[in-house]
């Protein structure tokens, strides 16, 4: 793991947050940094918060962040003496573990061989099983054999099944399988994504358990044999297999189960020669005494969730990380190291959670986390972006990681809640409401967080705002505009000794189906506020629309600079401040409890999209990974067409229509832009005589 020689440069063959968090801990302790950035990173936060940085060309993970041969000669160019790896991406290959040795520079990370020990999960099973951990019933699937012997080899595994890649984790390359009719169709969807992930298609399955908790641990060793634990972190809450709150300790495990997992974690570690950061990950079933534990795998590298073990310890896990790989001892022995309070982390990603957790891309207008809650509680967070920051299709959608830490798991819930809505976050779509709404959830609060949380309680996932808070913000948006309009006026817009026609704004709330239309009426006797909900309508039509009166509002306007204001609305007895921002046709309101976005509807109808063809559609840039039709064949509702790859996963675009399939406009390899029709279609005449 080391050559013995004090480092004096790091290169992170990595990106975004954790390559500026190995930074950071870097430069306290004296050491130099140099990035390396692909053509889609070249204006990326990680690269500015090094020292050094070289470019990688190429977009794509397999040019740029998976070519080990491209990473070791940039660090010769920028003269790094060590590679840390971050996680993902190469972390866990034991190839190129032993490339950077053998280039005579010191890796950050375990051995090879010990990385290898757990790299193909089967084998890291058996060696779990010699060193005494129960396992979950699973089977490799070899290469070269045939659709009936992955069927065989599946069912005497059992259904429902989970496939999951054998050289990686982080939710890539896994899929549920409920029955025999989608296992070969799942199986070559994880393959193609594992490879495109990890650079190895191998995957393996083993029995899907649900009702678990997904409890792990953290261990680490250092090369005199010492080997100590830092408790465990509970990640139950995920989508599509990847965690995205975690926390520690672990609301449900118990004692008696807790001091197993850790003697089991220590034990596979030490069976292997561990060195350096490492987590077991275990599913914990039941309650009370009756409560037992399997072994998932081991991940031989730091994890995401790194940061809420640092908060209850105190540690930094990456300056212990660099202090091993230089051929130190430990800074701690087990009796040394101590948990206070208790750490959550949220990861915030720029997705969809009401669409199926699609991920967004676009540019990041403002973000500015400001680390606190109503309470004056300090925040964590840790990003990989910033204002101006474009979100792309061919990395990981995740911005950024929020942690709290509190003396009790019900004050860091409450204080991340908090300080995740306060946040202020103009761009794409992201699950910033849905992890407001998990964090507040009362199934949550009690610490009832096994793996079907998200299934169990859907309505998390598109958390309903108070529509009169909605109201609040529309109205907000509608004086916003009025004033940035004309800043130097000196009466409101339309205002007039008697009353005449108001003035009008039509907006739709991103999250909604329908317009929201603002009328605004001045008057000597004041103002006079109506609005209509409705689909979208000719201006010469919009005042026939029967509109709701708002009664008792007031508005107080303070325009900031050309696209930002500060609107105080009072409705009734209660006032808000509401913060609006405009870019473009896209406006952002913020009042410190709740947040929305809007988008501006045009007063005439565009018309020059009715040229354009139709059909099923990419939903965001990427690249096609399969093709499934060819002209003439004849597909029903909800059948794949096309397999799209973006932000490391694979999307399908599926038939919304029986017919038949009349020309494909793509082929396997070609990128695609966002919108861009794949197949057309003839609905055949059944559908179109029944519909």
């Amino acid at each position: 793991m080391t050559n013995g020689a004090p480092i004096t440069r790091i290169l992170v063959a990595n990106r975004g947050e954790i390559a500026s968090r190995v930074f950071r801990t870097a430069r306290s302790l004296g050491i130099a940094t140099v990035a390396v950035y692909s053509d889609a990173d070249a204006d990326s936060a990680h690269v500015r918060a090094a020292d050094r940085a070289v470019h990688l060309p190429g977009f794509t993970s397999t040019e740029t962040y998976l070519d080990a041969e491209l990473i070791l000669a940039a660090a010769v160019a920028a003269g790094a003496d060590a590679i840390h790896p971050g996680y993902g991406f190469l972390s866990e290959n034991p190839a190129f573990a032993r490339a950077v040795q053998a280039a005579g520079l010191t890796w950050i990370g375990p051995t090879p061989q010990s990385i290898e020990a757990m790299a193909w999960k089967v084998e890291a099973k058996q060696i779990a099983e010699n060193a005494g951990v129960p396992l979950v019933p699973g089977a490799q699937l070899p290469d070269g054999i045939s659709e009936s012997e992955q069927q065989n080899i599946c069912d005497a595994v059992g259904f429902p099944l989970l496939i999951k890649a054998s050289a990686g984790g982080g939710g890539k390359g896994m899929r549920v399988v409920l029955g025999r009719d989608d296992l070969i169709t799942s199986l070559q969807s994880a393959r193609r994504e594992a490879m495109s992930a990890f650079g190895d298609d191998t995957v393996f399955v083993e029995r899907y358990l649900t009702g678990a908790r997904h409890v792990e641990v953290q261990v680490f060793g250092d090369t005199h044999g010492n080997v100590v634990h830092l408790f465990e972190r509970e990640c139950s809450i995920q989508r599509r297999h990847q965690k995205i709150i975690e926390e520690a300790p672990s609301p449900g495990v118990t004692e008696a189960v807790r001091e197993r997992l850790f003697t089991a974690a220590v034990g596979l570690a030490r069976a292997i020669d561990y060195v350096g950061a490492g987590t077991v990950e275990f599913m914990v079933f039941g309650t009370g005494a009756d409560q037992e534990f399997y072994f998932l795998e081991m991940n031989t590298r730091l994890q995401v969730e790194h940061p809420v073990t640092e908060e209850i310890t105190g540690q930094d896990l990456v300056a212990w990380q660099i202090l091993v790989a230089q051929g130190q001892v430990l800074p701690r022995t087990q009796d040394e190291i101590f948990a206070a309070g208790h750490a959550i982390e949220a990861r915030l990603y720029a997705e969809d959670p009401a669409n199926g957790d699609l991920p967004a891309t676009g540019s990041i207008h403002k973000f500015t986390g400001n680390g606190r809650s109503a309470a004056g509680q300090t925040l964590r967070i840790e990003s990989g972006v910033g204002d101006g920051s474009v979100i792309s299709p061919y990395y990981d959608p995740m911005l950024a990681k929020v942690i709290s830490h509190a003396p009790s798991r019900q004050v860091a819930a409450a204080v991340l809640a908090d300080g995740l809505a306060r946040m202020t976050l103009h761009g794409p779509v992201t699950n910033r409401d849905s992890l407001v709404a998990i964090l507040r959830h009362e199934a949550f609060v009690a610490g009832d967080t096994k793996t079907t949380f998200l299934d169990e309680h859907p309505q998390v996932r598109t958390p309903l705002t108070n529509p009169h808070e909605r109201q609040r913000h529309a109205i907000a948006v509608a004086f916003a505009l009025e004033a940035l309009a004309n800043p130097e006026a000196l009466v409101p817009i339309g205002w007039s000794n008697v009353p005449a026609a108001p003035q009008f704004f039509t907006m739709r709330a991103r999250a909604a189906a329908e317009f929201t239309n603002v009328f605004i009426g001045y008057s000597r006797g004041g103002v006079k506020v109506n609005i209509a909900e409705s689909e979208l309508v000719p201006f010469r039509d919009v005042f026939a629309l029967e509109a709701a009166v708002i009664e008792d509002v007031d508005a107080r306007t303070e325009v900031l600079d050309d696209s930002h204001a500060i609107v105080t609305v009072r409705i009734g007895s209660v006032s808000a401040r509401c913060s609006i921002a405009r870019y473009g046709d896209e406006i952002f309101v913020d009042d410190g409890v709740i947040n929305s976005a809007w988008i501006l509807a045009p007063r005439f109808a565009d018309h020059s999209a009715d040229a354009i063809g139709h059909g099923p559609a990419t939903t965001m840039p990427g690249t096609i990974t399969a093709v499934e039709v060819v002209p003439g064949d004849a597909v029903v509702v909800g059948q794949t067409l096309v397999m799209l790859e973006a932000m490391k996963m694979e999307h399908r675009i599926i038939s919304d229509v029986d017919g038949i399939v009349l020309q494909v406009f793509v082929e396997v390899g070609q990128s695609v832009d966002a919108h861009l029709v794949v197949v057309e279609l003839e609905e055949s005449a059944d559908a179109t005589e029944s519909s």
